[in-house]
C-alpha cells in the first residue's frame, strides 16, 4: 500500500524501467460531464489473493506476539507483560518458526500476464459497454478504459493530468456474478455515489456503502486525488478474492 501510494505520484516519470501503453477513450454529444471507466488486465499471479492475504495477517500475528514475548522476557514492561499474559511457557523460537510459515505463500507468488482478466477486469469492461448500450443514443457521456493499472494506476492518472475539465467518474472494477455490490468512495460522497444507490435501489440491488479497502488501489483513487467526484462499484465475496489474478 505504501509503496503503492509513493508511485502514484512518481509513476508517470519515474526514471527507469519505461514502458508505454494507451487508455481507450471515446465520447458522445461533445465534452461529457460523467464518464464509465474500467481499466483493462491480464496480471496473474501464482498464488491467489486470498490466501496472500491469509498469509499477511496470520504472519503479522505471530511476528508481534514474537516481539511482545521479546520485550517482556528482556524488559518485563508492564506493556508487554499486559499483551503476552497468555505467552507463558511460549519459547520465542516457536512463534519465530510459525511467522517464517506464515510467509511461504509469497516465496512462491510470481508476477506474470497469464490471466485472462475475466473478474480483474473484463466483466468490469463488460459492465461500461453494456451501460453504453443501454443508455440509449441521446445521453451524454464518456467512456475510459484506463490502461496500465496495475502499475500504480497509470493510465488514469495519465488522462486526469491531461483532461483539466473535471467531472463525474463511475469506475467498475471486478464485478463478480455472486456476492453484494459495494460503492467504494475516496472522501466526501458526491453525486456519482448518489447515482450508484439511486440507480441499486430502483433495480431492488442492495448496495453496501465504504471508503476504499485500505491497501486497495482503484482508479477512482487518482480521479479523486485529481479533483473528479468519483466512486467505484464492484461485487464480490470471499470467494472472489480466491480467483482475482487466476
Amino acid at each position: 500500500m505504501v509503496l503503492g501510494r509513493f508511485l502514484l505520484h512518481r509513476v508517470l516519470t519515474f526514471p527507469a524501467m519505461r514502458r508505454s501503453s494507451r487508455n481507450l477513450v471515446a465520447t458522445k454529444k461533445g465534452e461529457p460531464k460523467v464518464w464509465l471507466i474500467a481499466h483493462t488486465d491480464s496480471k496473474s499471479q501464482t498464488i491467489a489473493m486470498l490466501p496472500r492475504i491469509a498469509s499477511l495477517v496470520l504472519g503479522w500475528f505471530f511476528f508481534l506476539l514474537m516481539i511482545a514475548m521479546m520485550a517482556k522476557l528482556s524488559l518485563g514492561s508492564p506493556v508487554a507483560t499486559a499483551l503476552s499474559d497468555n505467552l507463558t511457557g511460549v519459547q520465542v523460537s516457536f512463534l519465530s518458526f510459525f511467522t517464517i510459515l506464515a510467509a511461504v505463500p509469497f516465496a512462491f507468488c510470481f508476477v506474470t500476464n497469464h490471466s485472462r482478466g475475466a473478474l480483474d477486469n473484463a466483466s468490469g469492461v463488460a459492465a461500461v459497454l453494456l451501460a453504453v448500450e443501454l443508455a440509449g443514443p441521446d445521453r451524454s457521456f464518456g467512456v475510459i478504459l484506463t490502461s496500465g493499472e496495475e502499475l500504480a494506476l497509470a493510465g488514469a492518472k495519465a488522462f486526469v493530468e491531461t483532461h483539466h475539465q473535471k467531472g463525474i467518474a463511475i469506475n467498475c472494477d471486478t464485478v463478480d456474478d455472486r456476492g453484494r455490490f459495494v460503492c467504494m468512495t475516496e472522501g466526501r460522497r458526491g453525486r456519482a455515489w448518489s447515482a450508484l444507490t439511486s440507480g441499486a435501489t430502483a433495480a431492488g440491488q442492495k448496495l453496501k456503502a465504504r471508503s476504499t479497502i485500505p491497501g486497495i488501489l482503484t482508479d477512482s483513487i487518482a480521479f479523486a486525488e485529481g479533483g473528479w467526484d468519483t466512486c467505484t462499484l464492484s461485487r464480490g465475496n470471499l470467494a472472489t478474492l480466491g480467483r482475482v489474478h487466476t
